[in-house]
């Protein structure tokens, strides 16, 4: 079973700052993610990197545990891009064992 895990950053991609507020990307998220899966497991996260002028951003971001097929995960991410104004999301794919109990 595929497991993907989406990352997917909350500051705008023009102004480079928040301009959704996390409640409500999420509830953006759940409803894509409901949309094109059965389901989702999202929690806050902050993402952290270096610019190449060497500036450190702290990022508010969603990440998105889901069990899906590789054109759902690529439609929702595309989606999540287009809704929440982002370059990229990044998409972790991982082969997993997985069984309800």
């Amino acid at each position: 079973m595929q497991k993907f895990t989406i990352y997917c950053g909350l500051f705008d991609k023009e102004t480079k700052k928040q301009e959704i507020n996390t409640i409500d990307a999420f509830k953006i998220a759940q409803n894509l993610f409901i949309k094109y899966c059965e389901g989702v497991t999202i929690s806050e996260a902050h993402g952290i990197y270096t610019h190449d002028d060497g500036t450190v951003v702290i990022e508010p971001t969603l990440r998105c545990e889901v069990f899906g097929s590789e054109n759902q995960i690529k439609s929702v991410s595309s989606e999540l891009k287009t809704v929440l104004n982002q370059e990229s999301v990044i998409i972790e794919e991982a082969q997993v064992i997985s069984r309800l109990f």
